[in-house]
């Protein structure tokens, strides 16, 4: 019996599977990196939502903000912390990072379904499982910068990637785009709020900028440094300097925190659901 050689059965194959996928192969799926995002400049488009409640909240003596981080996966706890969200009158939520496990485009997809069912807008800082793979690239497109900043009413946001260990140069985080957005605060700025995944003072940090961020965060008086990334709820003053570095729990710890703003205070509160 004549046996084809292994090539020419591969060839074989390759062809046959052509002809096949040109009648339409809809069981070969995108790679779980691949760019065809249905969601792109959430950030963006977010914060001009939370710009647009100025004008509703500017006559208020007060107004309050969700802050949430590490829903990775955690699809059912993060259903029902929506749900609870969704009681509050927030005005909107920040996510410390970690929206994704494995960063991958399914992953962003369905977990922005997910936090779209808040009725408040909600921006996003970028966690260390965000930067898997290709999953920066996803992010910039999906969401936009790694670091950005809004202002709402007399108070400044500052969102800092500090995914130290996916960035190889030591880069991250930049201290110096840091320092010129605290400088740049405008002059009604009475309170500033920094969020980034991982706290300076956290062994994943980089360690040549823990000292560095430390000492802008005391100069600029800011008035809650905010983290995700340890899982567990936690409230520190790690350099004994005033400043609180404040950690809200992953999703399925089934917790977030609740931060009410008044004038030039902020009080938070651990909420369970």
């Amino acid at each position: 019996m004549h046996t084809s050689p292994p090539r020419v059965i591969l060839l074989h194959l390759a062809f046959t599977l052509l002809i096949f996928c040109s009648a339409g192969c809809d069981f070969i799926d995108y790679h779980p990196y691949a760019g065809n995002l249905e969601f792109k400049n959430l950030t963006a488009q977010n914060v001009a939502k939370i710009k647009a409640l100025e004008e509703k909240y500017a006559s208020q003596p007060s107004f309050q903000i969700a802050f949430i981080s590490d829903t990775q996966g955690f699809f059912e706890e993060t259903a029902d912390m929506v749900k609870d969200v969704n009681r509050r009158n927030v005005a909107f939520v920040l996510h410390g990072g970690d929206l994704t496990n494995y960063a991958f485009t399914d992953e962003f997809e369905r977990m922005h379904r997910a936090l779209a069912k808040l009725q408040a807008p909600y921006v996003t800082v970028i966690g260390n499982h965000d930067c898997l793979g290709d999953g920066d690239k996803i992010y910039l497109k999906m969401y936009g910068p790694l670091d950005h900043s809004f202002t709402f009413l007399q108070n400044k946001f500052i969102l800092l990637n500090t995914n130290y260990l996916e960035f190889f140069d030591g880069s991250v985080p930049d201290v110096n785009w840091l320092e010129r957005e605290l400088q740049n605060a405008p002059a009604n700025v009475v309170n500033t709020f920094v969020l980034s995944h991982i706290a300076p003072h956290n062994f994943e940090a980089n360690p040549n900028k823990k000292q560095a961020v430390a000492d802008l965060m005391r100069k600029y008086d800011v008035r809650l440094s905010l983290h995700g990334h340890t899982h567990g709820y936690r409230d520190e003053q790690p350099f004994d300097d005033g400043i609180r570095y404040v950690s809200a729990a992953s999703a399925n710890k089934r917790s977030y925190v609740l931060i009410t703003v008044t004038g030039d205070q902020a009080t938070y509160q651990k909420i369970d659901f």
